[in-house]
This record gives C-alpha cells, structure tokens and sequence, in this order.
C-alpha cells in the first residue's frame, strides 16, 4: 500500500467547536477544529488548510484488506507491518515513535507517529475497510502542537454502525 503523502501542521490553540467533515464515496467522517478551510488537490479525497499554514490530506486506495480483517493475529500484524515499511521506504530518516494496530467501530485502523529528516513528526491513521483504504496523514513541524494533530487523526472513524 502507497502512504507517500506528506502534509504540514502547525496549529494554534484547541478550537472551542469541531466541524464535522462528511467525506465523499466513504463512511467515515473528519472533524477539524475552526478555521480550516477546504483547499484543492488533484487525487486525494480531501485537503483541508488552516490560517497558520497547516495542511491536511485524506486519500483513498481501492484495494480490498482481507488480512486486516482476518483473525489470525499474526497474519494482521504483518498486513500492518507491510503498510509501515512502505510508509518508512516513502519517508527520508523515517524513525518510528508510536504504532497501534486496533479498531474503530469494528473497522481496522493503524496509527503510526513517525519523526522524520529536519524534526518533524508524521502522524498517519489507515482506517482498513474491507474494500478500501482511508489514509489521514499530518506533518507537524518540529516544536509544532502535536495534540492536536493528534486528536485530529483519532476523530477519522467510521460511524458506530446500528
């Protein structure tokens, strides 16, 4: 799987209301914090810009992840493992910090935290549905605010089903 997008964010102080964000051909649904504004990109699903500069990119890969949903642990963790190195082969001085192989809502998801060459740390979140793939990746600079780019990636879910 190709996690090569790369994004910046560097954000100001928590925002007082989230904004939800429902995104095309998928279940799943962004909330961002005020003062992000919608921007274009040829390919992805949505690029979203905030004041200070910061970005935001969500792309979607159509291709089916039976082994994230398998329950053979072992054959899950190392569906997560391929998604990483191809994260780690598209990144310059890739340096894992974080990785969390888990679910939202009954959809598999892998967080990975990753620094990077010049400090910045990467923030990647797969939601792996059973016929696709939803990738949610920020940069945030050295020194910037990682909790909130943290709390960004955790909000990408699916909706609880009924």
């Amino acid at each position: 799987m190709k996690v090569a997008i790369a994004l910046v964010l560097a954000v100001c102080a928590t925002a007082s209301a989230d904004t939800v964000i429902e995104l095309p051909n998928t279940k799943a649904r962004l909330e961002l914090p005020d003062k992000w504004q919608k921007a274009d990109g040829a390919g992805v699903v949505a690029v979203y810009k905030h004041p200070a500069g910061s970005l935001l990119v969500i792309a979607r890969n159509d291709a089916p992840n039976p082994d994230a949903w398998s329950d053979d642990k072992a054959k899950k963790q190392a569906y997560a493992d391929a998604i990483e190195r191809g994260l780690k082969a598209a990144t310059p001085g890739y340096k894992r910090v974080a990785k969390k192989l888990g679910a939202a809502n009954g959809v598999p998801v892998l967080d990975v935290e990753a620094t990077r060459d010049g400090g910045a740390t990467l923030l990647v979140r797969v939601l792996l549905f059973r016929t696709y793939s939803l990738t949610l990746t920020i940069e945030v600079p050295k020194k910037g605010d990682l909790a909130v780019a943290r709390a960004i990636a955790a909000k990408l879910s699916p909706p609880k089903e009924p």
